[in-house]
């Protein structure tokens, strides 16, 4: 049905509203057109259980962005998914810590909500699962979802489904070097003392100090980088450190305030090195 308007008989400017095909159902899922590789990346509610789309047609599934058949390695695959996903990057590496020696779905997802009260993410736990998955960094161990049981009496043997299946994911040998390259500074390395952003090595070790302090608002960082000389041409805001920081791991925000992480204590020491010699 459309509906026109104008300002009369043979009038140059109508409005036309096309009206929804009365068979449209907004809700309705049609299996063939399922899109694997958004319902785990893009799926801000993760409602679907993971064996359901793991276990749906080989029609449906498609490619993901980041693989070692893509990149070329599990580590690459890794490397390029923490790359692109900075924000993401602190829980990542913590989920790939959990799983060294196995962890069970229910505690990443606990432990991924903790992690992530004050950096609120679209990707639910076990939508980083499975991304850390298709990187080649985590793998799957699936529990027998069944009990076999026998009565002697009936002469008869059955099996008995659980109520309950928590999957554990366990830690690829690559994930784990990998994550022992970042926890002992790599990005700083490259980021803060490898790059144009070295002349600022004053600035960041004053801030770092700050923040060893005590956590503190932005306003307050911004204070202190203001006062400085080699901020004002080119103009660097207080914001510009952070934000580096933020994606070296050095700091991160919770209770309200920037807060400088265990990385970042080891790294701040490395720059007073830097500074004496």
């Amino acid at each position: 049905m459309a509906y026109r308007q104008g300002s009369g008989a043979g009038a140059e400017d109508t409005l036309q509203l096309l009206a929804f095909d009365d068979e449209f159902d907004p809700l309705a899922v049609d299996d063939s057109e399922i899109d694997q590789e958004w319902m785990d990346d893009e799926n801000p509610y993760d409602t679907i259980d993971y064996p359901t789309m793991r276990n749906m047609p080989e029609t449906v599934h498609h490619d993901p962005v980041y693989s070692p058949a893509r990149q070329g390695s599990a580590t690459e695959a890794l490397q390029a998914l923490i790359v692109r996903n900075p924000n993401r990057r602190p829980v990542l590496l913590n989920i790939i810590g959990l799983c060294e020696n196995g962890c069970a779905s229910s505690v990443i997802s606990e432990k991924v909500d903790e992690w992530q009260r004050d950096n609120w993410s679209v990707y639910a736990p076990m939508t980083l699962c499975r991304m850390l998955e298709r990187a080649g960094a985590l793998v799957l161990e699936m529990p027998e979802v069944t009990d076999e049981h026998e009565s002697v009496e009936e002469g008869v043997s059955y099996l008995e489904i659980r109520e309950t299946v928590d999957p554990v994911w366990r830690s690829t040998p690559e994930a784990l070097a990998l994550r022992e390259e970042y926890l002992a500074g790599k990005s700083f390395r490259a980021v803060v003392l490898g790059s144009d952003e070295a002349r600022y090595a004053e600035v960041y070790r004053a801030v770092m100090e700050a923040l060893a302090e005590a956590p503190r608002k932005l306003a307050d960082i911004e204070s202190l980088t203001d006062t400085m000389d080699i901020t004002k041409s080119p103009r660097r805001f207080g914001q510009h450190f952070i934000d580096v920081l933020e994606t070296c791991d050095c700091v991160i925000w919770g209770d309200g305030a920037w807060n400088l992480t265990d990385l970042g204590r080891a790294m701040l020491a490395e720059l007073s090195d830097v500074k004496e010699a």
